[in-house]
């Protein structure tokens, strides 16, 4: 098949599938999800669901690198099902595998449209919004306007990453008409469906073991009366950690949760938490005493990091906070105490 040459920046954009296929757009479609978890990573933008894209908890590196890799096998794993039942000839599982990955790389740009910090702020305000309708945060119409285009575009890409998927199906299966769009789109909320509970089951419990476990509290008194161990931050935000560490300590889950924000508040219902605190407990054995608090500034978050020693290790628990105070990432790491 001959191609106007003039025709070709457009299908580069629309149908790259009809010049780059099997092991070569694998290739490419790998870097490109590498490249959009790290974005994902630099401005807390989740791609937890094959359509799903949005800002939200703080966590480590490789938990977004994950999400876009299982978003694209659900994707490419139940095309390639429907595609042997619609299809009536031979085709590679390659061809779907690759060409599937490839058409994810829109979300990169949509890593990129998430960078500002302004995003995270005016949606830490809506969700202010949302959960207390008696607040009345300042709205920074700078930062709204910067979260608006950001949205706007991230739907216009998700778009986009929605054809190219429905072209490589089309081209890998070949498979066209009407029994391609309806095969594409029962496939498409198949794999939707998929991605959320393979994140739910697959990512949740390593958050148990490696993202987060709660620390049992130390005295408030301790903080007051070692004012030179605590770096400058926000007046409060080092007392307000300590108090929701205190309430796990207490065995108050209900407490403690209600001061995440809305996607923590998913990832870390009340028993998951309390499954946690019983997990970190038993790996580094009882609380003796906390050594050391700061808050540090991380990307227009601030991270309370608590020095604690336990029977076995000492551990830094971090807890990090949004704009509007609430909780937004939690874990432990081995201690970088000076």
């Amino acid at each position: 098949m001959n191609l106007n040459t003039e025709n070709k920046p457009i299908t580069l954009l629309f149908n790259p599938f009809f010049y780059v296929a099997g092991g070569k757009a694998l290739g490419l479609g790998l870097m490109a999800l590498l490249l959009a978890g790290l974005l994902g990573a630099l401005g807390n933008t989740h791609f937890d669901g094959v359509l799903d894209t949005h800002t939200g908890a703080h966590v480590p590196l490789w938990i977004f690198l994950v999400e876009g890799v299982i978003d694209w096998l659900c994707m490419a794993a139940v095309l390639l099902a429907l595609g042997m039942v619609a299809c009536k000839t031979s085709f590679r599982a390659l061809d779907v595998l690759g060409t599937q990955a490839l058409a994810r790389w829109p979300t990169v740009l949509v890593g990129l449209v998430m960078l500002p910090g302004a995003v995270r702020r005016f949606a830490a305000q809506l969700v202010e919004l949302v959960s207390n309708p008696g607040a009345r945060p300042a709205i920074n119409f700078a930062d709204a306007a910067v979260c608006c285009l950001a949205v706007i575009a991230t739907i216009l890409f998700v778009c986009w990453m929605v054809y190219l998927m429905y072209k490589s199906f089309s081209v890998s299966c070949n498979v066209k008409g009407g029994k391609a769009i309806g095969t594409f789109i029962a496939g498409l909320i198949a794999a939707e469906v998929l991605s959320k509970l393979c994140l739910a089951l697959l990512l949740a419990p390593a958050l148990t073991g490696t993202a987060f476990a709660a620390p049992p509290a130390y005295a408030h008194q301790a903080v007051e009366s070692s004012p030179a161990q605590t770096d400058t931050a926000p007046a409060g935000l080092a007392d307000a950690g300590v108090q929701f560490v205190n309430l796990l300590v207490k065995e108050d889950f209900a407490g403690a949760v209600a001061r995440f924000d809305s996607t923590m508040t998913k990832v870390f219902p009340e028993s998951l938490l309390r499954k946690c605190w019983q997990d970190l407990v038993q790996k580094a054995g009882p609380f003796k005493q906390q050594l050391k608090v700061r808050v540090k500034e991380q990307q227009g978050y601030h991270a309370v990091l608590v020095t604690c020693q336990f029977e076995h290790t000492t551990l830094d628990l971090k807890v990090v906070f949004d704009s509007s105070s609430q909780i937004t990432g939690l874990w432990y790491v081995p201690s970088d105490s000076e």
